[in-house]
């Protein structure tokens, strides 16, 4: 299965939200979600979105999962390549780590944004309906 997730704001911080897509390997869409968050920063949208997906993934039965995001800061977080020093974003990576021991296997791969098109709009497309533009 793969997770694409990404974050969104307004702002940086302003108005933020998340969103999500379960895929499998061939490219069928399992469960998406998109939806607005508290005002934060765009890396703590970035992370927000990673947890609900991987929550969403557990919540699944998923055992095997990609997690792709367009997030070089998360992703090379996650990976251990980067440390986490932002106090802001230490929860939401704790959470994520302790979630990504539910699977079996898990990978994390930076992909460009036009291949986390689906989420990107996911996150967009909540913010537009919460009429939270700045």
């Amino acid at each position: 299965m793969i997770l694409y997730c990404d974050g969104a704001s307004r702002g940086n911080p302003g108005p933020s939200s998340l969103g999500y897509l379960l895929q499998e390997d061939d490219g069928k869409v399992v469960f998406s979600e998109g939806r607005v968050l508290p005002p934060g920063t765009n890396n703590q949208a970035e992370y927000q979105a990673l947890v609900a997906g991987l929550r969403a993934a557990r919540d699944r039965g998923v055992r095997n999962l990609v997690v792709r995001a367009d997030s070089e800061l998360m992703i090379r977080q996650m990976t251990g390549k980067y440390r986490v020093r932002n106090p802001g974003l230490m929860v939401c990576y704790e959470q994520a780590q302790v979630l990504s021991r539910s699977f079996d296997t898990i990978r994390f791969e930076h992909v460009p944004r036009e291949q986390n098109v689906l989420a990107d709009r996911l996150a967009n497309e909540a913010l537009d309906r919460s009429g939270k533009s700045s």
